[in-house]
Formats: C-alpha cells, structure tokens, sequence
C-alpha cells in the first residue's frame, strides 16, 4: 500500500511539471502567426531562378526584385550562361530573364523581367540589423518550389559583420567583401540569391555562394549586405580584389585550339588538344564547348580569347565546358606560352 501511495504521488508531481513546463498556446500560436506572416508578406518580392544545368552542376537558384521595373538580383553560376534563363514570380508566371550584368568579386548578377514588380526590396547604404538582431532567410534551396509555392524560411541570429576574401584557388574567387555571418543554414544548393531580413520585413542582405573550407570541412552561412547589393544595381561595386590588382596576367597557355571557320563571334567549340599539354592532361576533348574559363562567361572565340589573356601560368583556374548534354567543371593550370 505505501509502495502505491508513492507512485501514486510521483505520478501527480511529474504531471504537475510537464504542465508547468508546457509553453502557453496562446504564445505558440502568436509566435507562429508572426513568423508566418513575416514570410508570407516577403514572398511577392521573391523569384525563382532556373536555368542550365547538368550533372553537379544547380540549374536553380533564388532571387529578391530590387525595383518596380523588374530588376532581380541573384548569385553568379553556370546556370546562367544557357540559352535561356528564367525567372518565375511568386504568382508562379515564368518570365524570360535578361542578364544586365555581373560582378566576379561578389559573384552577383543583375537580371531583368518585363514586368512591373511594385513589391520589391529597398536597398538601403546604411548596415540593416546588428549582433544578436532575429532575423529569417527566404531561399529555394534543394528547389522546394517551382511554381507559386512558397519558398522555405529559416529562421536564426545575426552572428557578425565582417569581411572575407575567399577563393577557390589561386584564380578564381569564391567571394571577396563585406559580409553578415548568421547561425541559419543557408549554405545548401539554391539557397544562392535568397533574402535574409529583419522581423520588420526590412533586408539585411542576399545569401551569398556556398563557401567551403578546405582546412575545417565546414559552410559558411553568411549575406551580402544591402548596402553593398545597392553599389552593385548602381555600378559602383569594384571588379577587382587587392591580391588581383597585384598580380599581373602573365603569356599563359592551355593547349587547345578552337574552331574558327566562322570568325571569333562563333561558340567556342575545341577543334585540338596538344600533347602534352595541360588540357590534354585534364582531359579536354575535341568538340567540347568552353562556357566558362577563369570564372568569366564565355560565349564566344573573342571572350575565350580575351579570358585566356588574363591568366598566369601556374595559377589553377577552373575551366567548364559542355559536353553533349553534360556540363563539366575541371581545374586546370595554365603553362608559360612557348615563344
């Protein structure tokens, strides 16, 4: 009997604390229509962005509209170097998307729809949010949507302002500027060009390209600030980093010959591979169509040209090309052109 009576008491006293300890559901229910409503009042100035892709290489990515005429920032990748991009608004329209421009630097793009967008972020010079300030991310990572689905929000912290300049190798830069570090995940494919704001709807910045640490194995989940989003639409953004101003380019060559039957203006397809050189080391192949060289576009004999004259023998660059229906990333090194 006194075995029961206690069991019988350690019961009440358990269900007493789990009562206790319970969150109030009118706080969970105010907290959840906060979050929701934030997120849903976001989305119209958020767009999807689709377009080349194969193999391991993301064919999507997230975009914020920066004006009422239709400008849509987003992140640099071979995505945008098809025949067609588009863009898909929150109303689940999909719009053919033209390429203003570009920053190698920051590894932003600037695209255009034609379509008037009254919803859209305002960029602003002065620093959005500071340590400690909650703030939530909107992206489309792993491509959760493809229509009018709303895009995923994760909600978190701002960490840090900082500064970094990140590269992938000797040549090609993953990002370099200022930059806000968040404790939310954003680091995952599509998530690129996504909108981290302040619980007032007001932008901190746009999630930057996936950064990975060679030494540590770890992401960065870190924005571009709004400050410097609005020196990029404005054209005032620098092109080129300290450590790239210091370097000239250097008589670089990588073995391959193009066809040029019908002038520079033609898509640079390789008609020969020299051996023993570095593309023959790598495995460039005949017909294989160059679209990036040195993190710049090409499309063109004259753009592969020019890109090739801004690179240093010994430098390791990344050079992607297409073949058949596969896009293909390689890093190569440039030698020293025989004279």
């Amino acid at each position: 009997m006194r075995i029961g009576l206690c069991s019988l008491v350690l019961v009440c006293l358990l269900v007493s604390l789990s009562v206790a300890q319970e969150p109030s559901p009118k706080v969970e229910a105010r907290e959840t229509g906060f979050f929701q409503t934030l997120a849903t009042e976001a989305q119209p100035k958020m767009v999807k962005v689709f377009g080349a892709g194969a193999g391991r290489v993301d064919s999507f990515a997230t975009g914020i509209i920066v004006s009422d005429d239709g400008k849509v920032l987003t992140m640099q990748g071979v995505f945008l170097d098809g025949r067609e991009v588009r863009v898909v608004t929150s109303d689940g329209v999909s719009h053919p998307a033209t390429i203003l421009s570009r920053n190698r630097v920051s590894q932003m793009a600037l695209l255009k729809i034609e379509r008037g967008t009254p919803d859209y972020f305002e960029l602003t010079s002065d620093p959005v949010g500071e340590k400690g300030d909650f703030v939530v991310a909107l992206t489309n990572a792993f491509k959760v949507a493809d229509h009018e689905e709303p895009l995923s929000a994760t909600a978190g912290v701002i960490s840090l302002r900082s500064s970094i300049e990140a590269w992938l190798n000797k040549r090609d830069l993953a990002y370099a500027g200022e930059l806000v570090l968040i404790d939310c995940i954003t680091s995952n494919p599509g998530a690129g060009g996504g909108a981290v704001i302040m619980g007032d709807g007001r932008l901190v910045g746009m999630v930057g390209k996936v950064i990975n640490s060679s030494e540590t194995n770890t992401r960065l989940n870190y924005a571009i600030p709004s400050s410097v989003l609005l020196e990029f639409v404005n054209g005032t953004l620098k092109e080129e980093t300290q450590k790239q101003t210091a370097n000239a380019a250097g008589n670089a060559d990588l073995g391959i010959a193009l066809f040029k039957l019908g002038g520079r203006s033609d898509p640079a397809y390789i008609d020969r591979v020299k051996r023993g050189t570095p593309a023959k080391k790598v495995g460039l192949r005949p017909d294989d169509m160059i679209v990036q060289l040195g993190g710049e576009k090409i499309a063109t004999v004259k753009a592969y040209e020019q890109a090739l004259s801004k690179l240093r023998p010994g430098e390791e660059i990344f050079i992607i090309v297409k073949r058949g229906r596969e896009l293909k990333r390689i890093a190569i090194t440039p030698v020293e052109k025989k004279k």
